[in-house]
């Protein structure tokens, strides 16, 4: 058995720089400020406003990609060989037993349609995209908090610092928000609940087995300018990416994040089964496919994997090929 696997270079670990609370606002007076609380537990809140903020490291954590583990296999036999030496199963994930590893499948397998086990293709599809949607979570959830962190700052009458204006208004215009609005960009930079996810990939790639699925990396439906021609992707983490900045951007879709926005206010769990509601304008088949997609979630228990998390570190060992 051969297949390989690919691990980003160590160099990329320094992409992604622990941002410290002096370097998101402009310096005040440098009046140093000692507190006996763990750094961790330090809160914008906690801090006195005639002073110079120092956010604790922790508080915008780094995302250390030497840990993810690319993989391009060409057959399902092999994929799931490699989920078993991992140990990595969705029943261990949905009992809060086990982390997902860091597992990020470049290509749905081609042989996926040919499995005679309709579970075991189900199966290998939810493990593949699963790390890719929490991968994807984790870049959107690491800007979110810096932009929380920020809005601390402004709260506090604080004015960011010429870096961070400069990283606002790039990712306002990733996401299509003016002026840097912070409140308005926390309506769009949100992560997508995995369940939702899951379910929308399943019924639109029909399992990963479909022509976009196979041949464009496309699990989402995704269009490329027209309504006929689909879009392409190099990896599948890239589709991943591409649909969550569409349910985060598209005008279509402004019900869905006002939704999850309202479940944030209320401090409630997102719910990928409540939020497909909003989705009516997802698919031509309108209220058909949200019951199409909330039945995929429902019938396989999709919504116990909205808690899932990704494991720290690789900490798995692939079998040896052979």
């Amino acid at each position: 058995m051969q297949f390989r696997v690919f691990r980003p270079a160590a160099a990329l670990a320094g992409l992604l720089l622990i941002v410290p609370f002096a370097a998101l606002a402009e310096p005040a007076a440098p009046s140093p400020i000692t507190t006996d609380q763990p750094q961790a537990e330090l809160q914008v809140a906690d801090l006195p406003p005639q002073q110079e903020q120092v956010l604790p490291a922790s508080a915008v954590p780094p995302i250390d990609k030497t840990s993810d583990i690319v993989l391009k296999v060409d057959s399902a036999g092999k994929l799931s060989d490699i989920f078993d030496s991992a140990d990595y199963t969705l029943t261990e994930v949905r009992d809060g037993e086990a982390e997902v590893p860091r597992l990020l499948v470049e290509a749905m397998p081609a042989d996926l349609r040919r499995l005679n086990s309709t579970d075991l293709r189900k199966d290998l599809f939810f493990n593949a995209l699963l790390p890719l949607v929490l991968r994807v979570n984790e870049d959107i959830r690491h800007d979110r908090d810096r932009l929380l962190a920020l809005q601390g700052l402004q709260h506090l009458g604080l004015a960011p610092s010429a870096d961070s204006r400069a990283w606002l208004a790039e990712l306002g215009e990733r996401y299509g928000v003016a002026d840097g609005d912070i409140d308005e960009l926390l309506l769009r930079v949100d992560v997508v609940p995995p369940s939702l996810a899951l379910a929308q990939a399943a019924v639109e790639s029909g399992w990963g087995t479909s022509y976009s699925a196979q041949r464009r990396n496309a699990l989402f439906g995704q269009t490329a300018g027209s309504a006929v021609r689909y879009a392409a992707f190099d990896r599948l983490i890239d589709g991943v990416a591409s649909y969550a900045r569409n349910l985060n951007t598209h005008p279509a879709y402004a019900g869905f994040r006002a939704r999850r926005a309202d479940l944030r206010a209320a401090r409630q769990k997102l719910d990928g089964y409540d939020l497909a509601s909003t989705l009516l304008r997802y698919s031509t088949r309108g209220t058909a496919y949200i019951r199409d997609v909330r039945a995929m979630i429902r019938g396989n228990d999709l919504v116990e994997l909205d808690s899932a998390r990704l494991a720290a570190d690789r900490g798995l060992g692939l079998p040896a090929a052979s």
